[in-house]
């Protein structure tokens, strides 16, 4: 064994390899010899020690690869408790990894294949892949199996998945993926490299933010992102959520780089990114002749330059070495073997294992802290607990030992402070003897240290009872688990043991504590065994009897450490049905070794070998014993069930069952039916759909039912069927008779009837009389037993009733009866209100007569009573001699109006056989009058619009529908229009509707009519119908004139107007029509230099504009752009034309002072002028100020020499000057009209401004001449056109009145726009500034300081400066020049021009400074040197300098460590160039500070 233990725990689902497969394949070796499996008693289980901070140590590979070739054979175990194969769980241990192999099996090592995937297959002997992670070990078994032996097998290559093809968005055929990728990367760099560009120029020098780089870089990258994930490269494609990671990550880096200037990126990424930055520059710039042309005098590489940390070189420690320790187990570990493991080991083995590392097993070791010089020679003393004899013994070669370094002194030479792992294979007592060295020296051990006691570890299993009672079916299936039926009550358990089922059983150091989880049905309890009373106790070892008295006293000692075998019995009433899971959580001995088993999977379920039971994990499935009941539906239903034999009943049934439990079923039922019963039982498959056929009647009792697994008992329920009897019918008559009538007028029929009701009896009635008529069914309907009717038919003959069916509810089909009844009838006569022959009326007017048809029947001649009610009084009439069957009563005339009822009473016939009529009636209602109609006219009559149909509102009242007549008067046609006014609801007493009105003109109602004839208001007669006139717009020609060009004569137009004055008359409206009105005009455009003007062909623009007008409105011109303006009113609309109205274009008018729609106006162009400015020989300059109003224009510059501006000069100096002087002019365009008069406003250099006034100027150009006060000192001045006039008097103003006389925009005015700048520049000037290194006096300055100059003039300089002979020429925008003293020489400033004007400069001769080297100091000749002394020794430390004396330096001595300092001391004024230190103290020497004549380093300490 090789000493190092693996880390991740082995179980019986799955073994986790630490490292990557190629570590796990080096540590496994190519021929590993046959490991031997399990303990014949139990199998291996995994043990941790009792501390929990100390690190867990781990099983070897080796140790995992014999586990899985148990499991991957596949072999069944021998005398398994649980009769299947077992498996062992994943174990939670702390020091030792003990495995117990099987002693009798010898097995050979099948190859095993690690890929990279998530989980490696391996070839068992069988050739079927099984997952490595899984162990199998041997279950216990009282004797032990016999040998087996398994052959090699090579591994079979695991079945490979076709992957998908990666595709991309980009066809390949257009451009190959490895292409899109390399694109995609060269994309991908050179947005990487812009942004750190941007971030860098951004953040070099100052904290500036840009919200334009933020808002730029999030759409780029987004857009990069974005490109990613749609065009699928393969192998760098990006997901959707990826995609949205990266924009918000990508944003988020912006923000911090570009637009928060102290964010903490920016403050983590800009001292790296300036260093990259600065590093780069000083690369470039150490190219010769180019490199300082590239970078020239960043102020990046002035800001990041640093000095060479080689001023001050080298360190001296000094250390004493401490006395050398030793110490076993430091922490006070205990230690567990797994003897099983022991025995299964070769013999050779236990004494080599230390020394060759067998790495197939897992080896248990103590540890042994080592605090000095490496050992050389291990010796400890061993005492066995079994003999009780202390054997010394020594491990020499300790070089092979695991080692583990805890520290390292590398000031001390070969000190350390290592940890030694002593491999054990005993059962024992273990204490540290002695250390020796290299040389011999001994180690000091700890004082009273105890001895390391190693005991045998836990194990652990559970296993079902041998004696178990088989009540209740209780049985083991061939996958170890066990099944029981539910158990009623503890009256029903039989035998003393049939609680206990299952036991568990312990083997180790006692007392040992048990936790057993319990899940039943998912519900999770613990039952802790602690201080439990075992079952039985049996000691694995007794002393012999060949040891003496010491010995049998030293064995007395440690036999409290023996192993011992404890069993306990797990009881349970297995009253509630469900899965009941028994796992063997965790175990500790006294010795706080524990295990733990990790096997359980999400649900709370313990997860076996496929599904087999362990020695750790048990199922018994408690079965709920089956029921059996009727259905619900069947008890809720009418009971006792009727068996009918008629087709619309049913003559047997299907009882319906609820069945509980696990299919198929046995239902054992039994049938009462009076003394008979019969035994009868029913298989079932399924429980839906199950259910018992009953066609026979009796008593149906459910006795018992049995399912897959368990018998059970039978709801004491039960149900009735009872066979239906038949109807039956008695049937008799008695006649009724009438004397007058001639005899007997019908039948009283009496029904008597037996069975369930409700019934029906069907008969037929045929009158013999009449042989070949066809015989009329009949049906009588009764709820009672005894039902009683009367047969009376109108025509006389003898009838023949014939009853031929009965049906009740159990026989609703009908069963056929025979019961014939003859009666002889004397008819009766009969009368009704005949609506079939004529029409029965229902109204009518006053004064009207009306026929009211009547059909009578029997023998005539017959004499009719009828009566006529009206209000409260009725009046009865007869009519005698009536020999036609039709008759007609004569009724009116009505001379009232109202409701009027006629009565049929009474019918007699030529027997005098009377019959009284019953419900024989009509009602008629009698109106007054007719309808009453009237126009609703308005008053000034009904009004409607051009083109549209009027209605004439009405005024109706009485029944509808009303019929109306009218016509138009003067109509020489003479129509009649007719018009029919219906009402929906009848109720209604009036309504207001309309009649249809065929153009204008008055209207007048003819007549009108319902069922009456209706009267006419002669107020309301006549309406009249009047068209509104259309709506009309033209414009006045009041202040018009008339336009004399030949091309558009008689146009009207307004006065001309210039350009940008306010008008002052607009165009005057004429309007007709109902107001307001809403216009639509056009309004066509010719540019003043159009010179097709006024043709429509060749207009320049058109627009149409909307206005609302009221009855006095103007319609106001353009006035901006010069030109002609032609304005055309299109059309009109008003409050009732909604609808616009077309106009026409008229020139003339139509009528005085209306109908012209086509005006014109004309806009002149006002004059415009622009500032120019010519050089003296007359050369232009590009100074015009026409575009000035848009732009700020160049400025015309002169560079000034100091003193000769007329403030520092004199008059004539600056007259000489002001000769070369530009010359300004003023130019109009030639479309005014002369002489033009211009106001221009002058700012000078100082003071207000003024406005110059030319006036008479003749033609289009004419020079200005300026008073020289005006500008006369260095600065700036400006002027400008205010405005210009022509001899028409219209005026363009360029400035805004209220803007002129302002000041500058450097004395606190408003800013000065447009026209002609002048600026006479002095040359410019540099001073070294006061802060800066380069205003020392003595022009002494040293390598690292940075000369800064303070630059006056304008904010753009060229500086020109030399060092160490070599010219260079820069670009300064700001007013501090900054230049890095990197190497020693001559720095001189030459001269500094302003960039704008390159010939105004100014040299220098007093700014040349003199750059000195910074000194150096070397510490032991500039080395790191480490020194070991004994206490009393002394060293001396060489210090050599470097520089320009009289040197001053400071050096300190600190601890080893280098946290604190133990002394410092300075010396000043040394002349010397070297210096000496002469100590003993233990400590880091060091130099910190060092200083010469001119310079001293670090700069910033003094």
């Amino acid at each position: 064994m090789n000493g190092r233990q693996s880390g991740a725990p082995v179980g019986s689902q799955g073994l986790t390899p630490v490292g990557s497969p190629n570590r796990i394949a080096r540590r496994t070796g190519a021929n590993m010899g046959s490991p031997r499996f399990g303990s014949p008693q139990f199998p291996r289980t995994e043990v941790r020690a009792p501390e929990a901070g100390s690190d867990n140590t781990r099983s070897t590979f080796a140790e995992r690869v014999y586990q899985s070739i148990g499991r991957l054979r596949g072999q069944p175990e021998l005398g398994s408790p649980f009769g299947a194969q077992q498996q062992t769980p994943t174990a939670q241990r702390t020091n030792t990894s003990a495995f117990s192999p099987d002693t009798d099996s010898q097995m050979q090592l099948s190859e095993l294949d690690l890929g990279a995937g998530s989980s490696s297959d391996v070839l068992a002997a069988s050739g079927s892949p099984q997952k490595v992670s899984s162990v199998v070990a041997s279950a216990p078994k009282r004797a032990p199996p016999p040998p087996m032996t398994v052959s090699k097998s090579a591994a079979r290559p695991a079945k490979a998945t076709a992957a998908p093809v990666p595709t991309s968005a980009i066809p390949a055929s257009i451009i190959d993926l490895p292409s899109q990728r390399m694109y995609a990367l060269a994309v991908l760099a050179v947005l990487v490299a812009w942004k750190l560009y941007d971030a860098i120029s951004l953040n070099a020098d100052t904290d500036r933010t840009s919200f334009y780089l933020f808002f730029k870089w999030c759409v780029l990258d987004t857009a990069l992102w974005y490109a990613g994930w749609r065009l699928h490269i393969p192998r760098l494609s990006v997901s959707l959520n990826a995609l949205y990671a990266l924009a918000g990550l990508s944003a988020f880096l912006n923000l911090n780089m570009f637009f928060m200037s102290s964010s903490v990126l920016t403050l983590a990424v800009k001292p790296v990114a300036v260093s990259i930055a600065s590093s780069c520059l000083r690369s470039v710039k150490s190219i010769p002749w180019l490199g300082p042309r590239l970078v020239g005098d960043s102020d990046l590489l002035i800001d990041s330059f640093e000095l060479n940390e080689e001023h001050i070189l080298g360190r001296h420690t000094i250390h004493v070495l401490p006395h050398s320790l030793t110490h076993m187990n430091p922490q006070g570990k205990s230690f567990c073997i797994d003897e099983a493991h022991l025995r299964a080991m070769p013999w050779y083995h236990r004494y080599t294992s230390g020394v060759f590392g067998h790495n197939r097993y897992p080896q248990t070791t103590i540890p042994i802290l080592v605090n000095g010089t490496h050992p050389d020679s291990i010796s400890y003393a061993y005492t066995s607990f079994e003999t009780g004899q202390r054997q010394l013994r020594t491990i020499k070669n300790v070089g092979a030992l695991q080692m583990e370094t805890n520290a390292v002194y590398p000031t001390l030479g070969n000190w350390v402070m290592a940890t030694y792992h002593l491999p054990i294979s005993e059962i024992g007592a273990y204490e540290i003897y002695s250390v020796k060295d290299r040389k011999g020296l001994e180690f000091r051990t700890a004082a009273q240290a105890p001895p390391t006691i190693v005991v045998s570890c836990p194990r652990a299993r559970l296993q079902w009872r041998e004696d178990a009672n088989a009540a209740d079916n209780f049985v083991v299936g061939s996958d170890g688990h066990a099944s029981i039926c539910q158990r009623i009550d503890r009256d029903q358990e039989s035998g003393p043991t049939s609680d206990g089922l299952i036991q568990a059983v312990v083997e180790g150091y006692e007392p040992i504590e048990m936790t057993v989880v319990r899940l039943v049905n998912g519900h999770r309890e613990v039952i802790n065994l602690d201080g439990i009373q075992p079952q039985s106790i049996d000691d694995q070892t007794t002393p012999g009897e060949d040891l003496d008295s010491d010995q049998l006293k030293s064995v007395e000692k440690w036999s409290r450490y023996k192993t011992r075998t404890s069993a306990y019995t797990l009881s349970d009433t297995f009253l509630r049905p469900g899965e009941y899971v028994y796992k063997l959580e965790s175990f500790r001995d006294a010795a706080n070794h524990s295990v733990k088993m990790t096997d359980m999977n999400a649900n709370g379920i313990f997860d076996g070998d496929e599904g087999k039971a362990t020695p750790y994990m048990a199922r018994i499935a408690v079965h709920r014993r089956p029921g059996v009941r009727w259905a619900e539906a069947l008890l809720n239903a009418e009971l006792p069930l009727r068996l009918s034999e008629d087709r619309a009943r049913k003559s047997s049934y299907a009882l319906p069952l609820s069945l509980l439990g696990v299919g198929p079923w046995t239902v054992n039922y039994v049938i009462v039916n009076g003394a008979d019963v019969s035994q009868e039982s029913k298989s079932f498959a399924k429980a839906v759909g199950a259910v018992i056929d009953a066609n026979q009647p009796g008593v149906y009792h459910l006795v018992s039912v049995s399912d897959k697994h368990c018998v059970g008992q039978a709801e004491k329920t039960n149900v009735t069927l009872a066979h239906a009897p038949k109807p039956t019918a008695n049937i008799s008559a008695t006649p009724i008779t009438a004397h007058e009538c001639g005899g007997e007028i019908g039948a009283l029929i009496d029904l008597e009837l037996t069975g369930r009701p409700p019934f029906a009896v069907h008969y037929r009635e045929r009158n013999l009389r009449f042989p070949n008529s066809r015989a009329v069914t009949r049906v009588v309907r009764s709820q009672q037993r005894r039902h009683l009717f009367k047969v009376m038919p109108e025509l006389a003959g003898t009838y023949e009733f014939e009853f031929f069916q009965l049906e009740d509810d159990n026989y609703p089909s009908g069963l056929p009866i025979s019961s014939t009844i003859e009666q002889e009838i004397h008819a009766q006569p009969s009368a009704k209100i005949d609506t079939l022959s004529g029409r029965v009326p229902t109204r009518a007017c006053m004064g009207e007569e009306l026929e009211l048809p009547v059909r009578l029947k029997g023998q005539g001649p017959w004499e009719l009573v009828y009566n006529v009610v009206y209000e409260n009084r009725r009046t009865a009439k007869t009519v005698t001699g009536i020999t036609d069957e039709s008759f007609t009563i004569q009724l009116g005339m009505f001379e009232q109006a109202g409701e009027y009822t006629v009565e049929l009473a009474q019918v007699k016939d030529g027997n005098q056989c009377a019959r009284d009529l019953l419900d024989v009636s009509t009602v008629i209602n009698v109106r007054e009058g007719g309808p009453r109609v009237s126009f609703q006219c308005p008053d000034n009559g009904v009004r409607v619009l051009d083109g549209e149909q009027a209605q004439i509102p009405i005024y109706v009242a009485g029944e509808f529908p009303v019929e109306v007549r009218y016509h138009k008067i003067g109509d020489a046609s003479e129509q009649v229009y007719r018009a029919t006014i219906r009402r929906k609801s009848q109720h209604s007493s009036s309504q207001v509707d309309s009649v249809a009105a065929y153009g204008p003109g008055e209207y007048e109602l003819v007549s009108a009519s319902d069922i009456c004839a209706g009267t006419i208001d002669p107020q309301g007669a006549r309406c009249t119908v009047h068209v509104e006139p259309k709506p009309s717009v033209w414009f006045a020609t009041d202040h018009l004139h008339r336009d004399g060009e030949e091309q558009n004569p008689g146009i009207w137009r307004l006065h001309e107007s210039c350009e940008g004055a306010a008008l002052q008359s607009a165009f005057e409206l004429g309007l007709s029509g109902s107001g307001p009105w809403k216009l639509e005009y056009r309004v066509d455009f010719w540019t003043a230099t159009n010179a097709r003007s006024g043709v429509p062909a060749f207009v320049d623009r058109t627009a149409t504009h909307t206005l609302v007008a009221l009855q006095s409105s103007t319609l106001k011109p353009e006035c901006c752009e010069p030109g002609l303006y032609r304005y055309t009113l299109l059309s009109v609309s008003d409050e009732r034309y909604q609808r616009p109205q077309r106009l026409l274009a008229a020139h003339e008018a139509v009528a005085p002072g209306a109908g012209v729609t086509v005006v014109e106006h004309v806009i002149t162009k006002s004059p415009w002028a622009e500032l120019r400015a010519y050089s003296p020989d007359g050369k232009p300059l590009d100074t015009s100020s026409r575009g000035s109003f848009r732009r700020r224009a160049p400025s015309i510059r002169h560079c000034l020499a100091p003193g000769q501006s007329r403030s520092d000069g004199d008059a004539q100096t600056w007259a000489k000057l002001h000769e070369h002087l530009p010359v300004f002019r003023i130019e109009f365009e030639e479309s005014g009209q002369a002489p033009f008069q211009a106001w221009v406003e002058v700012f000078p250099a100082s003071g207000p401004s003024e406005v110059v006034h030319l006036s008479d100027i003749p033609g289009y150009s004419q020079p200005i001449t300026l008073p020289d006060h005006v500008a006369s000192q260095i600065g700036r001045y400006h002027m400008r056109l205010v405005r210009t006039r022509d001899a028409r008097g219209c005026e363009h103003q360029f400035v805004d009145p209220s803007d002129v006389g302002l000041g500058r925009p450097d004395h606190g005015g408003a800013a000065i726009a447009g026209g002609i700048e002048i600026e006479y520049i002095e040359a410019p000037n540099a001073r070294p500034a006061s802060s800066s290194p380069a205003a020392n006096p003595t022009r002494d300055v040293c390598v690292g300081d940075v000369l800064a100059f303070d630059l006056r003039g304008l904010n753009s300089w060229t500086v020109d400066y030399s060092y160490n002979k070599a010219h260079r020429s820069t670009a300064v925008t700001k007013r501090l020049f900054r230049r890095i003293a990197d190497v020693p020489g001559n720095f001189t400033l030459e001269r500094v021009c302003h960039r704008s004007a390159n010939d105004c400069c100014s040299e220098f001769d007093d700014l040349q400074y003199t750059v000195h080297d910074i000194p150096r100091v070397r510490v032991s000749g500039g080395k790191d040197v480490y020194q070991d002394i004994l206490e009393g020794d002394k060293v001396d430390i060489r210090l050599d300098l470097v520089g320009t004396p009289p040197f001053t330096f400071t050096w300190q001595r600190r601890s080893i460590e280098g946290a604190k300092i133990l002394e410092s001391h300075t010396v000043k004024d040394l002349d010397k160039y070297a210096y000496t230190i002469s100590t003993a103290s233990e400590g880091t020497f060091e130099v910190t500070f060092v200083q010469d004549r001119y310079c001293q380093y670090p700069k910033g300490m003094k």
